[in-house]
């Protein structure tokens, strides 16, 4: 099967996906996000369904968002491990040799760090790239997680309150203040960082020290 026949049918499969998630109900939401994340690039799908899931119940809508969040965690950690494996030749079929070298060397300096943004928001630039060079340039796999989950939950939860709130037009908010969720965001990142450095610090002394202490 040749790249573009490969591709239309991945999408007819995330069409067959997504409508057989709406009737799951929250299951559903973990299910599509997994497949989202994992394997079949579904869009603003996740998105979609919270918001349908949050306004026809509310009761689980948040439900619905820890297993989003679970299911996006889980498919992203299953790309990154099949990367480690082989996800060179993967991503040479996204960026050029010199993207390739751009991606690495922004995993070096930012590490984790760099996940949130895209899994936080939905940004020009495709996510799985990134996680696939995470897999591939050996990230912490503890780290990648943790930054795919802590992305999701602003993402998914945010997203949810909204619906919960101000119903069907949570999206047309959610775009009208685009620029809080940047600066939440930016707050994500600089915590991630600040927690991961002194974690980093601590275990580093805890390691010097040796178990009989200094």
């Amino acid at each position: 099967m040749e790249g573009g026949g490969l591709l239309a049918w991945l999408r007819q499969f995330g069409e067959w996906v997504a409508g057989v998630a709406v009737f799951l109900g929250p299951w559903g939401i973990f299910c599509i996000s997994l497949a989202d994340s994992a394997f079949i690039p579904m869009p603003q799908g996740v998105d979609a369904l919270l918001l349908a899931q949050a306004i026809a119940s509310p009761a689980q809508a948040y439900w619905a968002a820890a297993l989003g969040t679970l299911g996006s965690t889980v498919g992203s950690a299953i790309l990154y491990i099949l990367a480690r494996r082989a996800g060179l030749p993967m991503l040479g079929r996204t960026l050029s040799e010199a993207g390739i070298d751009r991606l690495s060397a922004l995993i070096g300096r930012w590490g984790a760090a760099l996940l949130i943004p895209v899994a936080m928001i939905p940004l020009p630039l495709p996510m799985k790239p990134i996680v696939l060079a995470a897999g591939i340039f050996q990230m912490p796999l503890p780290s990648f997680c943790l930054a795919i989950a802590c992305g999701r939950i602003a993402r998914y939860f945010g997203v949810v309150f909204l619906a919960v709130r101000y119903g069907e037009r949570a999206l047309e908010l959610a775009a009208e203040n685009l620029h809080l969720a940047l600066l939440a965001c930016v707050l994500f990142v600089v915590l991630f960082v600040f927690t991961h450095r002194m974690a980093n610090r601590w275990v580093g002394r805890s390691a010097a020290d040796g178990p009989d202490g200094p």
